[in-house]
């Protein structure tokens, strides 16, 4: 058989490293894991560590090619990942000879036929295989058939019955049965799981059964579903996703999961009806889940104040909050997260997604969480539809004594805009703002990620307007921050205002020797004469000017143009 160059190279590899990955023909594949002599017997035990089934001719030669799956079971001892795209890639598959190196598989779980109807053969005997392989510590199963009890607990007993699984991950877009989404919560309660993700996107459906007991359920002050039986030992979880719409089931599979999940330190907040099952939700936290630290809010329509903040206080000791919807964050919610205990702890506070805030309280969050390493307000990429919070220069404490300075020091992630400067009163000046800020941000030395916003409104971005002032050239203030040396990525796509050119860049690649992403505007404006540390600058400060620059210097950076 004609072997091909890449082939050829392959076989003859000096098998020095632990992995190898390669984009095979179907032909190319058989053959590899064929080989006898010059792979299986020379250099075992390396081989094949991950194998990536993204091809359907490929898949396909694992279903019909004898060739293939016999040097698939040659070298079963050895393969560590399995990441497949098609489920009946596992028609092939032995049930009897397990994988015994196999510690991760990846794989799409049914596959529509006939106009929608889901045939869960595959899927079943995909759940063998997983029951078979004991040395498996993650699965990844998207597009499970959530809507097939049976095969929902044949999932639930797999995974209460694993010895080594301790992640998984179950996603589905069809509608979800009741009792099948209580199966899996009750074979991962059972199981040695540590970390759970179960995603619906569409609807849970509740039986007849199920609906009288639901709406029962419901009702203030009666008794929760038993997932489990009384008595039952605390879960392993110390992570938990169950992102559906809870509204008539939170009774009936989150609350009671809740109660025996002592050891939780992640939760994911689902969709639910927020004025009544917080009242039931906040208690059971408290009372029931001591270690939790890592909170992730949901989308919650019609979320208040009051209910922020009744979630925070559920919190012992917060170190993560990530608000995944729009709600606004006021008075109440700025209270309970700052509280004493929480201000002393709160690592992560990811607020981009929030509906309103007030300028002061960001000042506020900046000047009382010493050990904060990442904050975000803005988003990755601007939406004109989505609300961004800005910093009004109006809070900054500019006379000595007039507030504390920023106490998070220790900041790597740092996602913030600043707005105001067009609204000042024309007899103030606003260069002593813009210092301010320059001298927060330079204290920061920790920091890998800035993203940087400027004023919102486009009556502010003319060349005449004191928005210009903070430009983020070095006349402004730019050199300030050679202090930043752990820099890795810059943004300023949102800051429209700025006007760097070939002197800023120069400044970078000397002073920021990490910098290796680089996001910026596409309109930048031509400045002559410009004065830094007295020299005199007469260049073209245009974006190509700049980029040039950028490129001729540092090969490796990655910029990207655009709004």
């Amino acid at each position: 058989m004609h072997q091909s160059p890449t082939l050829s190279f392959i076989l003859n590899i000096p098998l020095l490293c632990d992995e190898i990955a390669f984009s095979l023909s179907p032909n190319d594949l058989a053959q590899c894991l064929l080989v006898n002599s010059a792979w299986n017997s020379a250099f075992a035990p390396l081989l094949w560590n991950s194998i990536f089934l993204s091809n359907q001719r490929v898949v396909s030669l694992f279903q019909t090619s004898p060739a293939v799956q016999q040097g698939l079971q040659r070298n079963a001892d050895y393969v560590r990942s399995i990441h497949s795209v098609f489920c009946y890639a596992f028609q092939s598959f032995p049930e009897t000879t397990p994988f015994r190196s196999l510690v991760r598989l990846d794989s799409l779980a049914s596959e529509l036929h006939n106009k929608g109807i889901v045939d869960h053969t595959n899927t079943q005997r995909l759940l063998r295989f997983i029951k078979v392989n004991t040395n498996l510590r993650e699965i990844v199963l998207s597009n499970f058939p959530l809507g097939s009890v049976p095969t929902s607990k044949l999932l639930g007993d797999t995974i209460a019955h694993h010895p080594n699984l301790v992640s998984a991950s179950i996603n589905s877009f069809r509608a979800a049965e009741l009792s099948s989404v209580q199966h899996v919560l009750r074979g991962s309660a059972l199981g040695r799981l540590e970390k759970l993700s179960l995603i619906n996107r569409s609807n849970i459906k509740l039986s007849e059964d199920h609906q009288d007991g639901i709406d029962t359920l419901n009702e203030p002050g009666s008794a929760p579903f038993q997932l489990l039986p009384e008595g039952h030992i605390a879960t392993r979880l110390r992570d938990l996703t169950l992102d559906a719409n809870l509204i008539s089931s939170l009774h009936a599979t989150l609350l009671p999961m809740l109660r025996h999940c002592r050891n939780l330190e992640r939760l994911f907040v689902p969709w639910t009806d927020v004025e009544t099952s917080y009242k039931e939700l906040c208690p059971v936290l408290e009372q029931f889940c001591p270690k939790l630290q890592h909170l992730t809010g949901g989308y919650h329509y019609g979320s208040r104040d009051e209910h922020q903040a009744m979630l925070l206080r559920s919190c012992q000791h917060l170190r993560t909050y990530i608000m995944g919807g729009p709600q606004p964050i006021g008075p109440l919610s700025i209270a309970a997260l700052l509280d004493h205990r929480h201000s002393q702890t709160l690592e992560t506070l990811d607020i981009k997604h929030c509906s309103a805030i007030e300028s002061r309280h960001i000042q506020l969050i900046l000047t009382s969480c010493p050990n904060l390493a990442s904050f975000r307000s803005l988003t990755d990429t601007e939406n004109q539809y989505e609300y961004e919070s800005r910093l009004d220069i109006s809070d900054l404490p500019l006379r000595s004594g007039a507030g504390p300075a920023w106490v998070c020091k220790g900041l790597k992630d740092l996602r913030i805009g600043f707005t105001g400067f067009s609204t000042l009163l024309d007899k103030e000046p606003v260069q002593p703002y813009v210092d301010y800020i320059f001298r927060q941000l330079s204290v920061l030395t920790n920091l890998q990620t800035l993203y940087l916003a400027g004023e919102t409104t486009a009556t502010a971005f003319s060349a005449s307007s004191r928005a210009w002032a903070f430009d983020f050239s070095l006349a402004s203030g730019l050199g300030r921050l050679q202090s930043l040396r752990m820099l890795t990525t810059l943004n300023i796509q949102r800051l429209r205002h700025h006007r760097i050119g070939k002197g800023e860049a120069e400044w970078m690649i000397r002073h920021w020797p990490l910098l290796r992403r680089l996001y910026v505007q596409p309109e930048l404006s031509r400045v002559e004469n410009m004065g830094y540390n007295g020299d005199t600058i007469h260049e073209d400060r245009t974006l190509t000017g700049f980029l040039e620059e950028l490129v001729r210097c540092r090969p490796s950076l990655t910029v990207s143009v655009g709004a």
